[in-house]
């Protein structure tokens, strides 16, 4: 007796897959919207937070551009100070006043607003003239009876003073007027010289001291 055959399977049949959904078309692009007219002279919202070649960036880039110009202005009125400083120290320096701390040169003496200079050697009136005028001073010119006062008490010597006698009249060298109610002028002489109780005239060839002054440096 034949074993009995197993039935003969088929297999399965496949199943397709379902077909893939249709692409959706892709939506059209937006049409672009119109520039301002201050768009497209660059001057819209990007360009004012961009400045081209600035290197800087909206509202805080402008304070910083504020403040380098302010520091830039600052810097530039310093540098004018110092140089009109420069300036004034060199006109200064160039009068032998550097600081101005003395009101008077060395070896001058101070009395009120003056500076007298009291020299040692004698010569005659028109060479001490011409010292005084290389010092910025001249012959004393003497204009109170306190001036005179204190001339009779630091003279010892006699010296030339700035009174000369012009014609008939005697004239300071600064060409004041002399007043004969103020002092008295004893001598016949042209040039004037200081004694200790009185003033004297006599030739400007005679030589003796002199004393020169100034006004006194003031700061």
């Amino acid at each position: 007796m034949e074993p009995a055959r197993e039935p003969v399977r088929e297999p399965p049949a496949r199943t397709r897959p379902p077909p893939p959904p249709a692409a959706r078309p892709a939506p059209a692009p937006a049409a672009p919207r119109p520039r301002s007219p201050a768009e497209a002279e660059g001057r819209g919202p990007e360009a004012l937070l961009r400045r081209s070649g600035s290197g800087y960036e909206g509202s805080t880039s402008w304070k910083a551009a504020l403040e380098d110009t302010t520091t830039r202005l600052l810097l530039g009125a310093i540098a004018v100070l110092l140089f009109a400083i420069l300036v004034v120290m060199s006109i200064l320096a160039s009068k032998g006043c550097v600081k101005c701390e003395a009101p008077c040169p060395e070896d001058w003496l101070l009395y009120g607003r003056k500076c007298y200079f009291f020299s040692e050697e004698p010569r005659d009136w028109n060479t001490g003239r011409q010292y005084c005028h290389t010092h910025e001073a001249a012959l004393a010119v003497i204009q109170s009876q306190k001036e005179l006062e204190f001339m009779f008490k630091f003279t010892r010597r006699e010296p030339w003073i700035g009174l000369r006698r012009v014609g008939d009249e005697f004239h300071w060298v600064n060409g004041d007027p002399f007043d004969p109610d103020t002092f008295t002028i004893a001598g016949p002489g042209e040039c004037v010289f200081v004694e200790p109780t009185r003033l004297v005239s006599t030739e400007c060839l005679m030589t003796r001291p002199w004393v020169c002054s100034k006004m006194a440096y003031t700061t």
